[in-house]
């Protein structure tokens, strides 16, 4: 473990800062939607927008790493993240796209270079607990962005919200600054960047019919995921009632049992199930407690509340650091990141997907918890595909 103590913090670090800046935006919707004269639900564009670039990002990342060296992408995703978020305090549309664009490219970087990093640090034996150790990354990213910004938005601004989730990501920055030591010792990769280069990852992805499967099960998975991230303050505060702060703290307690669950699934899935059987059964949860969400109304007590979205934040939030693990494992040597960034680029078409689809089930049904009914029936399907494959392999 000592010799994948520091890979480990150095990569937990950046997925979690790249992670509150990613959804910091979505707990600032109901405020700072008003001041830009759109609808809460279009905070759904903009998550839209961000995994989009994220998508492209995750594919040229295998050969930024050849070019620039692990540790400084790892710089550079954050930092594209801190620019994103600054641009978004102008309020001005054209410039909140481009704010969407710039913290979506970060975000895309750190699968990828984390994977690259942690898959030649970590024992065999234990690469999901690692993995899924830095996978809880994102849960400490949404957690962070659901406990400080709210009342920093209420205290001061959603614009000196944002600036201060912007520093925070430029300190990641120069706090890893050492560790560039490693990239000097590594061999660099030149004449990258043609068009083959940036398609290669996908032809790795169709060319591995396993590897396949999960990229198909994270697209499903992706989507639950994002309708979690994207919506669910939104849901709590304007539909069920909730106040800014109690529906920050609810949010909250979702990723962190998705920390709790990310490590837990992690550890099942190297002693006592293979990941695609640990994977099948995170499905079969996601789908129930999307079910229990669905069902939420004024009327529960606040703790039924609260166990539920903790169940759906252990699921939704808890499948990655297993399915990125199993991604490692079946990539070819040495192409552990570009592979990932070829899954990913699926994972974040259901990630692309999901916000606008469920916006616009949203409006059509007029309730967000019917619009959480009709996006847990994916989870259940890709669950019994998991399962049954398991069975027979």
């Amino acid at each position: 473990m000592k010799g994948v103590a520091l890979p480990l913090a150095l990569t937990f670090a950046v997925q979690a800062l790249a992670s509150m800046a990613m959804i910091a935006p979505s707990v600032m919707a109901p405020v700072a939607a008003a001041e830009l004269g759109v609808s809460a639900q279009g905070i759904g564009w903009f998550v839209t927008l961000e995994y989009f670039f994220a998508m492209a990002s995750g594919l040229i990342c295998g050969a930024l790493i050849g070019g620039f060296g692990a540790v400084r992408v790892c710089q550079m995703s954050v930092c594209l993240a801190a620019a994103g978020l600054a641009a978004g305090t102008a309020a001005v549309l054209a410039l909140v796209f481009v704010a969407a664009g710039l913290i979506g490219c970060g975000y895309g970087l750190v699968n990828p270079v984390s994977s690259h990093i942690l898959a030649s640090a970590a024992p065999p034996r234990m690469m999901s607990l690692i993995f899924s150790i830095k996978q809880t990354g994102v849960p400490v990213g949404g957690a962070l962005a659901g406990i400080l910004v709210p009342p920093l938005v209420l205290a001061l601004s959603w614009r000196w919200s944002a600036v201060t989730v912007a520093l925070l990501c430029v300190c990641v920055a120069l706090l890893i600054q050492p560790a560039r030591s490693a990239d000097a010792a590594a061999p660099r990769r030149t004449g990258a960047g043609s068009a083959a280069d940036f398609l290669a990852p996908i032809a790795m992805v169709l060319a591995s019919p396993p590897v396949l499967e999960l990229a198909l099960v994270s697209m499903i998975f992706g989507s639950a995921q994002l309708a979690l991230i994207a919506y669910y303050v939104s849901y709590l505060n304007l539909e069920l009632g909730y106040s800014l702060i109690t529906a920050g703290l609810i949010y909250s307690c979702a990723h962190a049992a998705g920390i709790v669950g990310r490590i837990a699934w992690g550890a099942v899935a190297d002693r006592w199930l293979t990941p695609r059987s640990m994977l099948g059964l995170l499905g079969a949860m996601m789908a129930l407690s999307g079910a229990g969400v669905a069902g939420f109304s004024a009327h529960w007590p606040l703790w039924g509340i609260i166990v539920v979205s903790a169940l759906f934040g252990a699921s939704a939030v808890g499948w990655n650091g297993v399915y990125l693990a199993e991604v490692a494992r079946l990539a070819p040597p040495g192409r552990v990141g570009a592979i990932t960034g070829g899954t990913q680029f699926f994972t974040f078409i259901g990630a692309l997907a999901a916000p606008p689809l469920f916006g616009f089930v949203v409006g059509l049904a007029g309730s967000y918890g019917k619009a959480y009914l009709a996006f847990c029936l994916l989870p259940a399907l890709a669950a019994t595909r998991l399962l049954i494959s398991a069975r027979r392999a």
